[in-house]
């Protein structure tokens, strides 16, 4: 329903459009109402907008009628409809103001129960932000992932897995389920390895925007995977996998480290910073960096690198979490190469997967933000600071 002319206009329904409201029908709600507006040529006087979620979960659905500022709970469609005629029964009324005096229904379920003083403890949330990917079984990877990790975790902690994009439930909607299963604190923790725009700029800017709508839940904010001693036995662990002896010397065996790529220097040169690290504990004479996408040198250009630094053999090492579209690439360039280069052999690692090093950093990061000393509050800091010299227009990286 689009409304060129607001001159007429007398009413706004705002219709909660959050997770929950549209998991109990809160679609079907938005088009019982703009059915009865239509029918009853009420469209310049009435205008609708969907929302996000209101806070409200509890009440599902929610509309808001302004600017009476009454808050209604539609479980029916007869409230739907009756909205538009202001003739909703009175225990759909969430919440009223009439004559300048707020008013609440007692006989109304309370919106998100929180525990406060007095109540009991606070009720604690791990929310796990995977990257996502357009190939579900990455995205699965990372829920199995995630599950196998729970027999480590305490069991009064509540764990949630999200997706920043191509996967749900995105940030907002892994934040909101946390929300209604009674999470007074969420603690975000990032399944990323380097720390770039993803975890600078848009986690920060999911949870800030989370504050908003429940001011009294407390955040805090897991740091990235980064530069860690684990990293590297795993690396070492997939390389071992093909073949390759850790413990010997290597003269015509290069390892060619393979990242996503990024537009951010500082996370760039954190890889460049890994694979010296690497080339430091094993006994080779070449380790090479590239790239994906986005910057340069390109894995063409790395393998290039390789032969002319005199090696034979070149091991494609990804630098990958999980399974993707950019894997599935990478094994298609692998076979090119053999073409093209026969009298080069070429092996293709393993992506880090479930590896029971890569629990433990996570468990760290997590145990970190638990106990306060983690290093992503400083960037939840660093974020208000940027948005506030540049501004930052909130939207999410949740595509299907």
């Amino acid at each position: 329903m689009t409304t060129w002319n607001l001159e007429q206009m007398q009413r706004h329904l705002l219709i909660c459009n959050g997770a929950t409201c549209m998991g109990a029908g809160a679609e079907e709600v938005t088009q019982q109402i703009r059915d009865e507006i239509r029918k009853n040529r009420l469209d310049e006087h009435i205008h609708t907008s969907r929302t996000r979620c209101n806070g409200r979960c509890k009440d599902k659905c929610v509309v808001i009628d302004y600017p009476k500022g009454t808050w209604y709970s539609v479980q029916q469609e007869e409230t739907a409809r009756d909205i538009v005629h202001e003739a909703v029964k009175e225990d759909a009324i969430i919440y009223s103001i009439e004559h300048g005096e707020r008013k609440r229904r007692d006989n109304r379920i309370k919106g998100i129960d929180k525990y406060r003083k007095g109540k009991g403890p606070m009720k604690k949330a791990i929310l796990f932000v995977g990257h996502g990917s357009r190939m579900e079984a990455g995205n699965i990877e990372v829920r199995q992932f995630i599950g196998q990790m729970r027999e480590y975790i305490d069991p009064v902690l509540l764990v949630e897995t999200c997706f920043l994009e191509f996967a749900s439930p995105n940030i907002e909607d892994g934040i909101q389920l946390c929300v209604e299963k009674g999470a007074d604190e969420i603690h975000v923790i990032p399944i990323i390895l380097l720390h770039a725009g993803h975890s600078k700029l848009h986690i920060p800017a999911e949870i800030e925007h989370a504050k908003e709508h429940f001011p009294d839940v407390q955040f805090t904010y897991g740091q990235t995977i980064g530069v860690h001693e684990e990293v590297f036995e795993i690396l070492k662990t997939r390389l071992t996998e093909t073949g390759f002896d850790v413990d010997q010397k290597h003269e015509d065996t290069a390892i060619l480290l393979i990242g996503r790529g990024g537009s951010d220097p500082y996370a760039n040169a954190d890889f460049y910073k890994i694979s010296r690290l690497l080339w430091e504990k094993l006994n080779v004479s070449i380790v090479e960096s590239a790239f994906m996408g986005v910057t340069t040198p390109t894995v063409q250009d790395g393998v290039e690198r390789c032969m002319k630094l005199g090696a034979k053999k070149i091991i494609m090492l990804p630098y990958f979490l999980f399974t993707g579209i950019l894997m599935e690439r990478m094994n298609k360039m692998a076979e090119g190469f053999r073409e093209t280069y026969p009298h080069l052999s070429i092996e293709m690692a393993e992506y880090f997967g479930y590896h029971p090093k890569l629990r433990m950093v996570l468990l760290e990061r997590m145990n970190q933000a638990l106990n306060g000393t983690s290093t992503g509050m400083q960037d939840l800091e660093n974020f208000r600071e940027y948005a506030k010299e540049h501004g930052y227009e909130h939207h999410h990286h949740h595509h299907n």
